[in-house]
């Protein structure tokens, strides 16, 4: 994984990972699962509170990962 994913994330503990789809370039996501269930997704290089975080429930997430890996 390449350093431009802000891989440093991680680290600060606050649940978020960089997603393994992620491709090391500009196409980097981080994700996050909620305590209620909800998978949340956001951009790694825009991490400001104000910046869209995608959510969804755990089903989606299931079939948005059979999307993108056929």
């Amino acid at each position: 994984m390449n350093d431009n994913c802000g891989t440093e994330s991680s680290k600060d503990g606050d649940g978020w990972f960089v997603s393994s789809f992620s491709n090391g370039g500009a196409g980097c996501v981080e994700v996050r699962f909620d305590i209620s269930g909800t998978i949340l997704v956001r951009d790694s290089k825009d991490r400001r509170v104000d910046r869209p975080i995608m959510g969804m429930p755990s089903h989606g997430w299931v079939e948005l990962l059979g999307n993108i890996t056929k």
